[in-house]
């Protein structure tokens, strides 16, 4: 195991605001998960119709497909997906009484589920990251404000780890897995600070702020790029979208990329083999917009389709090709989803009509 480094990412003081939340974040949150396979199939699962649980899978150039992975009062988060090198689909979701369920299915396969953790354990959408040794890491809000982590190797047990304990967790939490087996965790903390959390395996839990007290209003995202640095965006203040960077063994910058009320949802964020990270928010009147940025250049803005059409926060996963792929909850319920090659418009089509996201 590596040695660990005593303090891997410096604080920031930055204050980026006064007006406290102290309760579940009020901004549009994501009712659905994206996952990208090396063969360019995306699979991307949804909140569908009286707390079901829907599953949508397309290979390049091909039509959709949408299938019914739990039936009715089975779903009551918006759910979230990983795709393992062998090609299992891996899929975690808040169930009845607060519960949380896990979804697994080879190709070819029926779907199996599974409870990880029991009645009044989880209290928000959970995130899952996969490992390359096939080790599934999930993370959720827990009792109490409470931030839990749940871990499995393929045929072993859940194992639950509290991250940080009562009254330190007020939103959704985000992961994402280095390629050394460390794990990042960020999530909103007391007074509306950003927290980030990590752990290499076999170490304990070490934790940092990135954002200071009322800079983070909503679910944040995080994203790790091939050299190591992290990239976390969140809503913060006044409507604005905030960036924030680190290296290893560096300070996190915090940037502005969207100014005041010009964000309206959680935001969402990939990066590319080449550095390029790729942001995509609710905007003013319901609006869907793109920000991306390679390294060194500033963030250029465009949108991705206009008022009355984005009803959620969006998600976005980027295929080997270079397309970006982007997913919302559309006007009455549907699931609005848009793609662009670089340097092109964004096309947008209809995945599932009125009433099918939720």
């Amino acid at each position: 195991m590596k040695t660990r480094i005593a303090i891997r990412f410096g604080l920031s003081g930055a204050v980026l605001g006064a007006s406290l939340l102290t309760s579940a974040m009020a901004v549009a949150q994501n009712p659905a998960s994206i996952a990208v396979r090396s063969t360019g199939e995306e699979d991307i699962v949804v909140q569908g119709p009286n707390n079901s649980l829907l599953y949508y899978v397309s290979l390049p150039g091909s039509g959709w497909v949408v299938n019914t992975i739990a039936g009715s009062h089975t779903t009551f988060s918006a759910p979230a997906i990983a795709v393992r090198a062998d090609g299992e689909a891996d899929i975690v979701a808040q169930g009845p009484n607060n519960s949380l369920l896990y979804y697994h299915a080879t190709p070819g396969s029926s779907w199996t589920a599974s409870t990880i953790a029991g009645p009044l354990t989880t209290y928000s959408a959970p995130a899952i990251a996969v490992r390359a040794d096939g080790e599934a890491d999930v993370v959720a809000q827990g009792q109490d404000s409470s931030l839990k982590y749940y871990w499995a190797t393929p045929g072993s047990p859940w194992y639950p780890n509290t991250i940080a304990g009562v009254a330190t967790t007020y939103s959704a939490p985000a992961i994402a897995v280095r390629a050394d087996g460390e794990a990042d965790v960020v999530a909103v903390g007391q007074n509306n600070t950003l927290l980030y959390y990590f752990a290499t395996p076999g170490s304990g839990w070490t934790v940092t702020t990135v954002v200071g007290p009322g800079g983070a209003f909503s679910q944040p995202a995080i994203a790790v790029q091939a050299d190591g640095e992290a990239d976390v965006t969140v809503l913060s203040f006044a409507n604005t979208l905030v960036y924030a960077y680190a290296t290893p063994g560096s300070q996190w910058a915090v940037t502005q990329i969207g100014g005041p009320q010009t964000t309206f949802s959680a935001p969402a964020i990939a990066v590319r083999s080449n550095g390029e990270s790729d942001v995509v928010a609710q905007g003013p009147d319901n609006s869907l917009l793109y920000y991306h940025r390679i390294p060194g250049s500033s963030w250029a803005v465009t949108t991705v389709t206009g008022n009355l059409t984005t009803f959620s926060a969006p998600v976005i996963a980027v295929r080997p090709s270079g397309e970006a792929d982007v997913v919302a909850q559309g006007s009455n319920n549907s699931l609005s989803y848009s793609f662009n090659l670089p340097g092109t418009s964004f096309s947008t089509s209809t995945l599932g009509g009125s009433l099918t996201a939720f």
